[in-house]
């Protein structure tokens, strides 16, 4: 369980230090330097280690693709079309519909197989996560909702049907670093080129914003999309998808305490009965393992 709350953390971190440092870069240019800075540490490391980073691409040449493609360059280039449209809380919906939509694609696809109480922890906490956020967003909210709103569902589906196709390629020995890093690089190169082109080019040098990308860097690439990956052959995809479930409600209580943001008692009401629902899922997980 540590590890996935250490994974969690990492993850609420990385994603809140991307919504501060829209404030000094462009979203679409942040994705590309992080990426390239990312990829470039990740296939050093491996090449430092084995002398490979290119691991087997050209046996496991379309498994790569459909991996760069929807596990790192369409959601990120995506995700910087939204990240200084909403508040963070609400493009947090990315986390609760992310599990059910990669169990329902896995179980189809791959035919993975859970237990019936995860089965009713996993649409029971992901409902009322849901319920939520949109309780929090208030009918004047929802009234306006305009393409950033899709857009967020959009995401989801995207990353569920990239992180299943990254774990095929971990559960065929490919080194996590190799397909992070891969995926991270080509991302970064694809989105500082598209970045130049259209002008998206607001940059700072800073002292402070570049500390806060670098560390957003580590917990986000270094360490949640790497460890990620790294595990994927010793849990369900449904369960690592769970990984950053947490995120609206630390986001949450982070901008009451610190930013003095209200938010209504019914959120924290609602939202807490999910996440216990989603340790729940990892207690049955890990009993299927033990008696496995």
């Amino acid at each position: 369980m540590l590890i996935f709350l250490f994974l969690s953390l990492c993850y609420i971190i990385a994603f809140y230090f991307s919504t501060i440092l829209t404030n000094y870069y462009s979203p679409l240019l942040m994705v590309g330097l992080r990426g390239l800075v990312a990829g470039s540490i990740l296939l050093t490391m491996q090449y430092i280690t084995t002398k490979n980073i290119v691991g087997n691409i050209k046996q496991y040449k379309y498994q790569y693709l459909l991996a760069i493609f929807f596990g790192f360059l369409l959601p990120f280039i995506l995700n910087s079309t939204i990240l200084d449209q909403l508040p963070p809380v609400d493009i947090s919906v990315i986390a609760t519909v992310e599990p059910v939509l990669t169990y329902l694609l896995a179980a189809y696809f791959f035919k993975e197989k859970l237990g019936k109480k995860q089965i009713f922890y996993l649409f029971f906490g992901t409902f009322f996560a849901f319920i939520a956020i949109i309780a929090e967003a208030g009918t004047e909210r929802i009234s306006l909702i305009s393409w950033q709103e899709p857009m967020v569902i959009l995401i989801a589906i995207v990353f569920a049907i990239g992180w299943l196709a990254i774990e095929k390629l971990i559960r065929q020995k490919e080194p996590a670093n190799v397909v992070t890093g891969l995926g991270l690089m080509f991302t970064g190169m694809i989105a500082t080129l598209l970045a130049l082109r259209f002008g998206h080019t607001k940059f700072s040098v800073a002292v402070a914003p570049t500390i806060l990308f670098l560390l957003m860097v580590i917990f986000g690439d270094l360490i949640v999309s790497r460890i990620r990956a790294k595990i994927m052959n010793q849990y369900s995809a449904t369960l690592l998808s769970l990984i950053c479930i947490f995120s609206p409600f630390a986001i949450a209580l982070y901008e009451e305490i610190s930013k003095h943001t209200h938010y209504s008692y019914k959120f924290f009401l609602i939202i807490i009965p999910s996440l216990i629902c989603f340790v729940a899922f990892y207690r049955e997980e890990t009993k299927m393992h033990i008696k496995g």
